[in-house]
């Protein structure tokens, strides 16, 4: 007779956090619906388990330095899980997967959402060329962005595009038939804060509405990495009196993703004012897909992608970047036709089901599925 015992399946990262959104509440919660027995390996506090997911507690590593030095334990911790499939997160982790592939003849998953021209010339070629030297052996490859797929194609590694889509975190339901305010003052910003995500921007955007004694308020929502950034934007909230215009959550430490709803419900805009780099040229922030879907117009930066995207769904604006003056001249010309912000809010409201996270955790079950030869799990 056919086993009746879930196949386990064990996600590992040493980068994200435990309840890292695309991790934790899409994919791993998906797993753990339909049937599989799904674990995380991630830095934490504590040994836990969270709706039913076990989590296996790393010592929250500092640095990368630290993080390699913690892959021995990860090794041991894995192994010991004894799982039918390993998916890693992270590229670092490559080398560890293979070392678990041989040990166990577990089943190896990669899951590539991360472009890394970010990490400079040499580290992210480094990284490249790890995941190619990966791509002989993997059993699957994920991809988050479309853009990914001419690198796996060319190396015939098979893969599945699992966009990084919106999944609310417990009883949050979507924005329905609800009034949507006439004056759009409320902006919002919510990910990680770095000046190539905006910062820099956003903080010029407030001191132009302080200095103009406009209406606008922002709310940045997330966490700052960069201490020298965070020193700098400080400093000029504290000097220029900003604190009127910025609210500030998290900041230092990481937002929770239970912790968002409130910010988006109550916001009239979402922004996304990165700058031009080139790390973001063929990558949707997964933001907008938030944004729409608690019916937040967006206001981004003129990037082609992007640019595409809000034209196609009608749902903001795009302007360039670096240019708060052109966040306000939006602004304004919302508030003086709101039919015409009152459309685009409308509009996000109806374009937010096509970018529901649904059917891509169907499409991540039915390989594991795949991967693992079996028809249904018990």
């Amino acid at each position: 007779m056919p086993s009746t015992v879930p196949p386990r399946v064990v996600h590992v990262t040493t980068v994200h956090q435990p309840f890292d959104p695309r991790i934790f509440y899409k994919q791993l919660a998906s797993l753990r619906d339909a049937g599989f027995d799904a674990h995380l390996i991630a830095p934490h506090d504590r040994d836990e388990q969270e709706h039913g997911i076990p989590i296996h507690a790393l010592p929250p590593p500092e640095t990368r330095a630290h993080r390699l030095l913690l892959q021995p334990q990860v090794f041991r911790t894995a192994r010991s899980l004894d799982a039918a499939l390993y998916q890693v997160h992270d590229p670092e982790l490559l080398p560890l997967a293979f070392l678990l592939k041989a040990a166990t003849g577990a089943r190896i998953v990669y899951d590539m959402h991360e472009n890394y021209r970010s990490k400079g010339a040499l580290l992210g070629r480094a990284l490249r060329a790890l995941e190619r030297w990966a791509f002989r052996w993997l059993d699957h490859v994920l991809i988050a962005e479309e853009s990914y797929r001419s690198i796996v194609d060319a190396h015939a590694v098979p893969h599945a595009y699992i966009a990084n889509y919106f999944r609310p975190i417990g009883d949050d339901a979507p924005v329905g038939n609800g009034a949507i305010r006439e004056t759009p003052t409320r902006l919002l910003y919510t990910g990680t804060l770095a000046k190539s995500r905006g910062l820099r921007t956003m903080v010029e955007l407030a001191a132009e509405v302080r200095r103009t004694s406009r209406p606008e308020t922002l709310d940045l929502v997330g966490v700052c990495h960069h201490r020298d950034q965070r020193a700098w934007a400080e400093e000029r909230i504290r000097t220029e009196d900003l604190g009127r215009v910025i609210e500030r959550v998290g900041w230092d430490t990481y937002v929770p993703p239970l912790a968002m709803p409130p910010h988006y419900r109550r916001a009239d805009v979402g922004l996304a004012l990165f700058e031009p780099h080139s790390n973001y040229r063929c990558s949707l922030p997964t933001k907008f897909y938030e944004y729409l879907y608690y019916g937040l117009p967006i206001i981004c930066s003129d990037v082609p992608l992007w640019r595409r995207f809000v034209e196609q769904h009608q749902c903001g604006a795009v302007v360039p970047p670096g240019e708060p003056e052109a966040v306000l001249a939006v602004l304004d010309d919302w508030q003086a036709h709101p039919d015409q912000y009152r459309q685009c809010a409308e509009n996000a409201r109806a374009a937010a089901p096509q970018y529901r996270w649904e059917a891509m955790g169907h499409r991540l079950v039915d390989r594991y599925r795949s991967l693992l030869g079996a028809a249904r799990v018990a």
